[in-house]
């Protein structure tokens, strides 16, 4: 077996994934994550007529954005287990903490989506026709949209400032778990990233604290996430070729002694 194999089957080069078996925690939270995913579809009630089967099939694509949303973040956690493999007490809290806002947040992303769909690519404006044909608005004054932002923004924050305090922790406990200087790069940078993502939250909430009138503009604070993303990996990425043979308790950016010093 060569040198690569390992770290191509564990899924990442420069990191060694430190969780072995599937713990309890991480069962508990793919139960939670698909149970998440059932109440995006449940929202979408059983077509009775050809009608509504292609009205269902119309809303795919609020179902496709909530999925991905959702499959973002269980990939964060999977990747997070997988890579420190930590089960202590302040982590459990942590998770549990996640899982909560997760269902919490499962609603006000399927109506947001729902009602962003419905207004600006199907332009339906802001009503919907239920199963008897009746119509009914999405909402009654502007003051209830400022709520619902309030409510999604305060959610999305609230899922990252606690991905944030995982990786936070197993920032504090680097040590124990003999993180090399590529392993602490990317760990920092992780949390740092999660930091950015709740931050585009709260500024989010800032701007529809604002005036009602703001409240559109608040919606596209989210558009930032993209290029501040891109540019934050494209960051990490440089960190990583210049940490890579660095002594982990070092200064970053001393050279190691011996077979590490070769490698540079």
């Amino acid at each position: 077996m060569s040198s690569r194999t390992p770290a191509l089957l564990a899924g990442e080069r420069d990191f060694r994934w430190r969780g072995a078996a599937v713990s309890r925690i991480e069962a508990l939270s793919d139960a939670v994550f698909a149970l998440a995913l059932t109440l995006i579809v449940v929202a979408l009630s059983p077509p009775r007529t050809f009608a509504e089967l292609r009205e269902a099939f119309v809303q795919v694509p609020v179902f496709a954005v909530c999925f991905a949303f959702l499959a973002w973040c269980w990939l964060i956690h999977f990747r997070f287990h997988r890579r420190y493999g930590l089960e202590d007490l302040a982590t459990t809290w942590l998770n549990l903490a996640l899982l909560f806002l997760i269902l919490l947040y499962v609603y006000p992303l399927r109506f947001l989506a729902s009602f962003l769909y419905q207004a600006l690519v199907l332009g339906r404006g802001w009503s919907v026709t239920d199963a008897a044909g009746a119509t009914q608005p999405l909402f009654e004054t502007q003051e209830q949209i400022r709520w619902l932002m309030w409510v999604y923004g305060a959610g999305f924050s609230g899922i990252f400032l606690v991905l944030a305090a995982l990786y936070a922790r197993a920032w504090q406990l680097r040590a124990a778990l003999e993180l090399d200087s590529v392993e602490r790069v990317i760990t920092k940078s992780a949390l740092h990233s999660h930091l950015l993502s709740a931050a585009v939250g709260l500024v989010s909430i800032a701007v529809s604290l604002v005036d009602a009138r703001w409240t559109p503009y608040s919606g596209m604070v989210y558009a930032v996430l993209g290029p501040l993303h891109f540019a934050h990996g494209m960051a990490t990425r440089r960190a990583v070729e210049r940490y890579r043979g660095k002594t982990p308790d070092a200064p970053w950016g001393a050279a190691s002694t011996g077979s590490n010093a070769k490698n540079e």
